[in-house]
């Protein structure tokens, strides 16, 4: 079986979600599976060493460039996939080459349905045009993989024509390597590196955009720190996507800007120590279709305070302290739960053997047991 992988994504250089799924299960596939052969597609030359990494030194693991002509998914790759064709096309982004070989079985990877918090979401005749291209690729796909129930009824819920249910196959994420709880010395040092100071501090990691809801998140921080007696510090951590001006300008509107310190991008090996440290992990977000940052900071023994949408339930069970995102006063409450009143050693140790479950290896597997499955209907 001959497997062709989408690595367009892949060479970011701060990667996110998206990338970090397409890394960690090319890995992971590479480690896995020794009889197939894959080939990875980039849009450029990857820099020297990178694609070891990716395939571990897998022999059946080879990759092409191809160059961008006019459209590199509509064109560049569509034209790959019918001159060097493949028996499966795998891809971890929301698009599809509108034409393909119709031999060559597709399997899209569709992480949530975020377009719904984009500005130009607002617009009537762009409300009905950006959802398309997830849409084709649902319709055009011989399996959608979704990380959560939660993501696939919500797209059922859409009731979009020609979606057809049976197709849908439920893959959880992983728990990134490097991801531990780290000791006091290597919290002193981020500490010391980020300026955070000895105070405690509320950690939050994620792009920052408005379905991430940091600007609620800001405000029910500082109502929270106008009701304690102790110094307190909310770190965030994450690029600046799309709509991040509101948040920047937050914590000078509610009076906390000495409080709230910004981090940006944080390299991969500071993020253990970043969650070890903290006296919680926050996250108040209005839509997620997995939840990566909540098992790294189960992984970390960290308590989480974080909204109470249907991923994250599924993934936290009821290890977490839940809030209302749209609500002020619960996100507030949950700060000061998690300040005040914490949540014991036996749940954060039972949440931690909880985040054992979800592993990379196990991810791979079940994408290929996907990709096997539908091999055999060739």
């Amino acid at each position: 079986m001959k497997i062709g992988l989408n690595g367009q994504h892949l060479l970011a250089n701060q990667p996110a979600g998206p990338e970090t799924y397409t890394l960690n299960l090319f890995k992971n596939l590479a480690k896995l599976d020794k009889t197939n052969l894959y080939v990875v597609y980039f849009d450029q030359v990857p820099p020297i060493g990178f694609f070891d990494k990716i395939s571990s030194g897998n022999p059946n693991f080879s990759y092409k460039v191809l160059p961008k002509k006019f459209s590199w998914t509509h064109v560049s790759l569509a034209l790959e996939l019918f001159k060097n064709p493949v028996d499966i096309f795998f891809t971890a982004v929301h698009t599809m080459p509108i034409f393909s070989p119709m031999k060559t079985k597709k399997v899209v990877m569709i992480h949530g349905l975020e377009y719904k918090y984009s500005q130009d979401y607002k617009n009537f005749l762009r409300k009905l045009i950006i959802p398309l291209p997830i849409w084709f690729s649902i319709v055009s796909a011989n399996k959608i993989i979704v990380p959560s129930n939660a993501t696939k009824n919500e797209i059922l819920n859409k009731h979009w024509p020609l979606v057809d249910k049976d197709k849908f196959e439920v893959v959880h994420e992983g728990i990134p390597e490097n991801i531990m709880k780290t000791g006091n010395e290597q919290v002193l040092e981020i500490r010391e590196k980020y300026h955070i100071g000895e105070s405690d501090y509320l950690f939050f990691i994620s792009t920052i955009q408005p379905r991430k809801n940091v600007s609620a998140m800001i405000e029910a921080f500082s109502q929270a720190v106008e009701e304690l007696n102790q110094d307190l510090k909310l770190v965030i951590s994450g690029k600046k996507g799309w709509l991040y001006e509101d948040a920047l300008e937050t914590p000078k509107k509610f009076g906390v800007e000495n409080k709230v310190i910004f981090l940006d991008w944080t390299p991969g090996q500071d993020v253990p120590a970043l969650f070890s440290g903290a006296k919680a992990f926050i996250n108040v977000s209005l839509e997620e279709g997995f939840g990566i940052p909540l098992l790294e900071a189960m992984v970390c023994k960290t308590q989480c305070v974080i909204s109470n949408i249907l991923p994250f339930k599924e993934i936290g069970l009821e290890f977490p302290i839940y809030v209302d995102p749209k609500n002020i006063t619960s996100i507030k409450n949950g700060v000061l739960q998690a300040v005040q009143n914490p949540i014991g050693q036996d749940r954060i140790e039972k949440a931690y053997k909880h985040s054992q479950e979800f592993t990379w290896e196990k991810t791979a597997r079940n994408t290929l047991t996907i990709f096997e499955s539908l091999v055999k209907n060739i």
